[in-house]
């Protein structure tokens, strides 16, 4: 339909134009005299152009667009290139480049008019400023050319697919392990000791609660007293962090920070396992490479506040990786919901920390809160690095 609009806009302008040569030459041959001839004679060869024009095949070729630079950030500014090169045989005159397909949250000029004439090669600069978390997609170019005086229009869209991935704003962080103190007088221990199975370091007598797996038989098919192997005692330290994504408060600041943390822990050689409570959810167990650090950035890139399920059953199902970590959860709003949970959340032995992001205008009465093994610490964006030393302060 769309396309039957456009052929019978066209053959509408053709039309007009070829009636216009036919009246400017009825005018002069009936009318007579110089005046009446010089019309005629001024526009003939604006109505030859444009009957020529209207047939004459345009060709662009080696349309190819830059972006640099090719990581960017929320906040950040880009340029974009769009370089073309004109084949057509006829001068063209005027030129209107335009992009399609860039959603309207993404500011900037994305048209260009120009004079063509015989010239071959083109280059189209534009900025886009301030961009938003988010996946930017170019779909192609539309060419619009027009004659002297738009009596014909042609367009031609020319096919430049390339989507552009905008990671949440990174801010570094102070990394300290995490050691949290309660008000009921708790502590958490900073790290939790673990068995290393490759490093025995000695046996000793079998106790009550020791693992089929780890009785040393040698020793019991000698004297046939059940030994057990030691084994040496590693420290590690793990978070479980967890994005809260029913709010659409103070999100794109929650996910800013969710970002720095994973960044900061990984930097600094820490344990960290990642999962996002939305629509998409998607966990990420043990992250420790810049490779998965990068798959992670892509997922925050594109999540949006779409959690329909409470954060307890959602957390409930990855109890096999929280029992051994301290859980931090990031989120943008401290709702009902999340008070509740936090009363019955003993399960989480290790203790929870809950970051909840506000902004610098907005006036926060209580910025710490202990409840049980519970640690809720309200913070800013321009406070994010220190955020591992707020969860050491009482």
């Amino acid at each position: 339909m769309k396309k039957l609009k456009t052929y019978l806009r066209s053959g509408g302008r053709f039309t007009a134009t070829l009636l216009l040569a036919v009246i400017t030459f009825s005018y002069a041959m009936f009318q007579g005299g110089f005046v009446s001839w010089f019309v005629f004679y001024s526009l003939t060869p604006f109505l030859l152009y444009s009957l020529l024009f209207s047939f004459a095949p345009i060709k662009i070729e080696e349309v190819h667009r830059e972006i640099t630079p090719s990581k960017l950030h929320r906040g950040d500014s880009a340029k974009v290139t769009v370089s073309f090169r004109n084949t057509t045989w006829i001068p063209l005159i005027f030129m209107t480049v335009q992009e399609i397909g860039i959603d309207s949250k993404f500011k900037g000029s994305f048209n260009q008019i120009y004079f063509v004439g015989w010239k071959r090669k083109f280059e189209w600069s534009y900025e886009l400023d301030d961009l938003k978390r988010g996946k930017m997609q170019f779909e192609g170019i539309r060419f619009i050319f027009t004659d002297f005086f738009g009596w014909t229009i042609r367009t031609k869209v020319v096919e430049e697919n390339k989507s552009l991935v905008i990671l949440p704003k990174i801010s570094t962080i102070k990394y300290k392990p995490l050691q949290m103190q309660f008000e009921h007088g708790g502590v958490a221990a900073p790290f939790s000791m673990v068995k290393d199975t490759s490093l025995v370091t000695g046996i000793r007598d079998y106790q009550s609660g020791d693992k089929y797996s780890w009785i040393h038989w040698k020793s019991f098919a000698k004297n046939e007293t059940l030994r057990t192997k030691e084994f040496e005692d590693r420290q590690t330290q793990d978070i479980f962090l967890a994005i809260e994504q029913s709010s659409t408060k103070n999100f794109e600041h929650a996910v800013d920070l969710t970002a720095s943390i994973l960044q900061s822990v990984i930097k600094n050689h820490g344990d960290i396992s990642f999962l996002s409570t939305g629509e998409k959810k998607e966990i990420f167990p043990k992250l420790k490479s810049q490779s998965r650090l990068e798959k992670v950035m892509q997922h925050l890139a594109v999540i949006e506040p779409d959690s329909k399920q409470s954060i307890d059953s959602i957390l409930g199902n990855e109890m096999g990786l929280i029992n051994s970590a301290t859980l931090v959860l990031v989120t943008g709003e401290l709702s009902k919901e999340l008070k509740d949970f936090f009363v019955n959340s003993s399960k989480f032995a290790r203790g929870i920390v809950c970051f909840v992001v506000s902004d610098q205008k907005e006036k926060v009465i209580e910025k710490r809160l202990s409840v049980g093994n519970v640690k809720v610490i309200h913070i800013t964006d321009d406070q994010f690095e220190n955020a591992f030393t707020e969860v050491m302060k009482p």
